[in-house]
């Protein structure tokens, strides 16, 4: 006989022909590895089989399994699959099965891009009215499946308060069943209804159990374990009890403690209508994503990546650089999507993603380390772009012989200091959202703009052959008594642009860093020293080489610091949604202002155009007069 928890865990190779069946498949499997490994334990235990229908069951959903990758072409989920097969025809433990489908569902999630969790919080009192309509007549109006209705059927549906049972059901679980039926039960699919009543009834009917629960007794406990766990729908949508239990049993050692944050988890946190945590903003604004008019859907999802993740990402870089930066893809390829016109279904899809990234992000661990790395990340990131700059321009006058000018290098730095003091009161004010990415886009690309006009001003005083013909020969020379005071404009530009931003970073990151204010100023001052001796450091080397390798070098970085801030200007108009996305398959560069996106790369381009243009028409004019020349001796 097959055992009641089939109502939650069937997969179930139904609807045939169903529209989008790659997607199809893919849950599908994800429910059949899911189900094989909440049932198992109840077929075989201690090497012997003890529920012979159940264990036949498991082996034909194996092989329906295996079928179901191989369409997949995922050869490291047939590997995984076949372990499992191995195992359970052996009828060996039921932890080696269950650790197996675990790795086949990361497998599906990580490589082929299986999105199971709600878009927004479920709804309590939805899932009720569902569920007294829908549910109560078969499985009880408790869930104890104690009904006249339920003792007609064969098998029994489920009863919601087998302890046993349902500490191996996930709502991920039971959402599959809810959308697939389950064959072979008096189990019908319910995906007529909208994917958010199926979440709600799945939290429901897993959370039943729990009913009579202390609340606030499993806040207390759950704050007391001070585990890596997310507790939002989407990251408690793919964990059953069991898998919460394990996670919380290192730190809460009483089983009535586990038990009762369990059960905070499954009927406080699960239906939170407001999740909290570091990135609650986001997650609040994406949940009102698809309820929203179409037309608010670009900026929704703007608001949501500048206000709620963007003020935090500093923060993030420094404990897994890789992982913000798939956030940060992510909701550039949302955006992309919604301006593509993208339905109602893939929205939801890409939000989902976002919100699980969102849960991993939050569960990486903080203090006072990482604090202090985020804050010396932020220094250098920062300030020795800006640094090298200027130690590039000062050995750029030193040899060239107008170290009399140097002075307004250092007049132009000096004077943006009192710009970011300021800027620390007022950047949160006056700045936010996407404000925030358009005045750091402007600063950005008008530093960009000072570069090439200062770098043109300077190389042009000179003969192109003194200058291995990097940018021509004299173009815009500077002719005798001239203002110098470019040279101030830029080194003002640069260092303010780099002071507003780290004046951004550093109140984000203050905000996660609550209490370790002395770990975030011990890296600031490490990264201050780090740079003042990458300047000093350049600087010595600068005056003891030969002028041309030094101006040369200098030119080059110039050079390439306006491609990069070209780069970094246009990702920040994309960010604040004032400028198009086009992806391209190249891979990101962030780090010197490459990004894989169309409108990037071409600006930078004609960055480059820009910076050898001259040098080309100066060639071009010098091969002019030399042939005049030779036609002339001639």
């Amino acid at each position: 006989m097959k055992t009641v928890i089939n109502f939650i865990l069937g997969v179930l190779l139904v609807a045939e022909g169903r529209a989008g069946a790659a997607a199809d498949d893919l849950q599908r499997l994800a429910s059949l590895v899911d189900y094989i490994a909440a049932d198992y334990p109840g077929a075989v235990q201690a090497g012997r089989v003890i529920a012979a229908t159940e264990y036949e069951e498991q082996r034909a959903l194996l092989g329906d399994a295996r079928k179901l990758a191989e369409g997949l072409s995922a050869p490291a989920v047939i590997d995984a699959i076949g372990r499992i097969e191995r195992t359970v025809n052996a009828k060996g433990p039921a932890e080696e099965v269950t650790a197996a489908c675990r790795e086949v569902r990361g497998r599906l999630v990580e490589e082929l891009g299986l999105v199971m969790a709600p878009t927004a919080p479920p709804s309590e009192q939805r899932a009720r009215l569902l569920y007294g309509q829908a549910c109560a007549k078969c499985h009880g109006e408790n869930g104890d499946a104690d009904t006249e209705e339920a003792r007609k059927l064969d098998p029994r549906p489920a009863s919601f308060r087998d302890g046993e049972r349902m500490a191996r059901v996930s709502p991920q679980l039971a959402y599959h069943a809810l959308t697939f039926g389950v064959k072979g039960t008096g189990m019908a699919s319910f995906d007529s209804l909208p994917a958010s009543d199926r979440w709600s009834l799945a939290f429901h009917v897993v959370a039943l159990r729990h009913d009579r629960a202390d609340g606030a007794a499993g806040a207390r406990a759950f704050a007391a374990a001070r585990v890596a766990l997310t507790p939002t729908a989407s990251r408690l949508a793919a964990l059953s009890d069991g898998e919460i239990e394990a996670l919380l049993s290192p730190s809460l050692g009483a089983a009535a403690d586990r038990a009762s944050a369990i059960a905070w988890l499954r009927r406080g946190a699960s239906f939170a209508a407001a999740p909290g945590g570091m990135y609650g903003e986001a997650r609040r604004q994406l949940a009102g994503l698809t309820g929203s008019e179409r037309a608010r859907w670009h900026d929704v999802s703007v608001g949501a990546y500048l206000e709620g993740f963007e003020p935090h990402e500093a923060s993030l870089r420094a404990r897994d650089r890789a992982l913000a930066q798939r956030v940060e893809l992510a909701f550039l390829d949302l955006r992309r999507a919604i301006d593509d016109g993208a339905g109602e279904e893939d929205v939801r899809h890409r939000t989902a993603s976002i919100l699980l990234l969102l849960d991993r992000a939050e569960e990486r661990p903080a203090g006072p380390s990482v604090a202090f790395v985020a804050a010396l990340t932020i220094a250098l990131r920062e300030g020795l772009e800006a640094a090298l700059l200027i130690a590039a321009l000062l050995a750029f006058l030193r040899k060239s012989g107008q170290a009399e000018r140097a002075r307004l290098v250092h007049l132009g730095w000096l004077a943006a200091i009192p710009l970011g003091l300021g800027s620390w009161w007022i950047a949160g004010a006056l700045v936010g959202g996407a404000r925030r990415e358009l005045v750091e886009a402007v600063i950005t690309l008008l530093a960009a703009l000072m570069i090439l006009l200062v770098s043109h001003w300077v190389l042009g005083r000179h003969e192109a052959k003194q200058w291995v013909g990097f940018l021509g020969r004299r173009v815009m020379a500077l002719a005798p008594g001239q203002s110098g005071w470019p040279l101030f404009g830029l080194a003002f530009i640069a260092a303010g642009r780099e002071a507003f931003e780290v004046v951004l970073f550093y109140r984000a990151l203050l905000l996660d860093a609550v209490g370790e204010a002395r770990a975030v100023a011990a890296g600031a001052a490490v990264g201050v020293v780090a740079i003042a001796a990458v300047v000093l450091i350049v600087g010595r080397l600068g005056r003891r080489l030969n002028p041309r390798p030094v101006m040369l070098a200098s030119s080059v970085l110039l050079a390439a610091l306006a491609v990069a801030l070209v780069g970094r200007g246009v990702r920040a108009l994309q960010e604040g949604g004032f400028v198009t996305l086009t992806p391209v398959g190249l891979p990101d560069l962030s780090v010197i202002g490459l990004y894989p996106s169309l409108q990037g790369l071409i600006a930078q381009a004609v960055t480059l155009a820009a910076i050898f243009a001259p040098s080309l028409v100066a060639r071009l004019q010098a091969a002019s007069r030399k042939g005049t020349a030779k036609r002339q001796e001639a």
